[in-house]
């Protein structure tokens, strides 16, 4: 963390934090200490949309943008949801295995707008490719 609050003094370039940690105390010790601009909770790691949401609040109150890392088909309704959010990283990792993909109109991703988390999961393609 020392390291981080460091570097983020030296630099104008943001500094994300976050793709690996997996509690609010953690980004919250981060943003206190003035150690991130730029915060990537992952819903996953965190521990669920609850804690997600929390971490959204710290990003808010301490002025620093959320741009979650991974699960982009999940979070893009999460980062519409907050004033903080800025960014959804876009990894297509999970189109072997899923039926649908994010949504993208002129370089935005766009919440969807039916029920569910956003992934719809192609169990036939997950059964495939398991290893016996």
């Amino acid at each position: 963390m020392q390291g981080h609050r460091e570097l983020a003094r030296s630099t104008t370039i943001p500094v994300a934090v976050g793709e690996s940690m997996y509690s609010v105390g953690q980004f919250r010790d981060y943003l206190v200490r003035g150690a991130a601009s730029v915060v990537q909770a992952d819903v996953a790691r965190v521990g669920g949309i609850t804690p997600w949401l929390k971490v959204a609040h710290l990003a808010e109150a301490f002025n620093v943008s959320l741009c979650p890392h991974f699960l982009m088909e999940l979070h893009v309704s999460l980062v519409a949801a907050v004033p903080a959010g800025a960014y959804v990283e876009h990894i297509p990792q999970l189109r072997a295995i899923t039926r649908a993909e994010l949504a993208i109109e002129d370089g935005h991703a766009i919440a969807p707008d039916v029920p569910g988390l956003g992934i719809v999961w192609d169990r036939d393609a997950m059964d495939d490719l398991r290893v016996l």
